[in-house]
């Protein structure tokens, strides 16, 4: 049998080059319907009922969704974490204020290191934030160089897996924590779905709960903890909804009428799915001591 990572890739699915390029286009429009981050948000009840704007609501659950994930990997003072897929730099803000670590975080889009960059310097964490260019299939970086990994909803994207999970380990150092966090299939999705999130966030198709166990087995990555977030998926995609009806008047005239039109549709089908059919896990794993 071929070893996952060896195995053909499937044509059909996003390269890693596509995904930069969707993301290159698509960054002044995911500034617009998210919070500060774009991934989900930890969320307390009631939160939505509340007077605040549905994009400052949106962030706070993200900020609070990345301090868990802080708690998790157990930062210190001091640490070097990698950043794989960092977005527009908010969780690494947030770590390097809140855990006083020093965070390198990379991303397949130019436009979101771009962003990044310039969120590090407004903050004053220039010498302490850095962002480059990098796949994270193929990272940039020396084996073993890192105190802490983590992959914060970066993994939909990847059209292998299993070695985005062995390069996550390659650069870890020994026995140093590593969170990924995975979109899963609760229920089975339909061709129109799976084509749906190719076409809309360059996608591949989600896996089962078991699948991803599967993935992580074939790293050789023990698996410490699992978190089922798939509570936080709904109130995400709920202020999602808001923030894009808060700002579809200037979306319209960025981007156009006609585009505006079928993003009505796009965005509410995309949500219902999500919150509908798909898991969130998060996943500790750790380097083995001895490899």
């Amino acid at each position: 049998m071929t070893p996952p990572s060896l195995a053909p890739v499937d044509p059909s699915l996003p390269t890693s080059a596509e995904v930069g390029a969707w993301y290159d286009a698509a960054d002044d429009l995911c500034k617009l319907i998210s919070g500060d981050s774009f991934h989900y948000g930890m969320w307390r009840p009631a939160d939505l009922d509340g007077p605040l704007p549905a994009a400052q609501l949106a962030t706070q659950a993200q900020n609070r969704m990345t301090e868990h994930f802080c708690e998790l990997l157990q930062l210190e003072a001091g640490q070097h974490l990698l950043d794989v897929g960092c977005g527009h730099g908010s969780p690494a803000i947030h770590a390097a204020q809140q855990r006083h670590c020093e965070v390198t975080g990379c991303s397949i889009s130019h436009a979101q290191v771009q962003e990044a960059t310039h969120r590090a310097t407004v903050a004053g964490l220039s010498d302490k934030v850095r962002f480059a260019f990098g796949d994270a299939m193929d990272l940039p970086y020396a084996d073993q160089g890192f105190d802490a990994v983590w992959a914060l909803d970066s993994f939909p994207h990847l059209n292998n897996p299993v070695q985005g999970l062995r390069e996550l380990t390659r650069v870890a150092r020994p026995g140093a924590p590593i969170l990924v966090t995975f979109y899963t299939q609760r229920v089975p999705a339909t061709d129109a779905e799976l084509a749906m999130c190719r076409d809309s966030f360059a996608f591949c198709p989600l896996p089962t709960q078991d699948q991803v166990l599967d993935q992580i087995h074939a790293a050789g990555l023990p698996l410490e903890q699992l978190r089922d977030l798939t509570e936080h998926i709904t109130p995400t995609s709920q202020a999602y909804s808001r923030i894009y009806r808060d700002n579809r008047a200037l979306i319209a005239e960025r981007f156009g009428n006609q585009f505006t039109d079928a993003m009505d549709t796009t965005l509410a089908d995309t949500l219902a799915f999500l919150s509908d059919k798909t898991g969130y896990l998060a996943c500790l794993l750790r380097r083995p001591a001895h490899r």
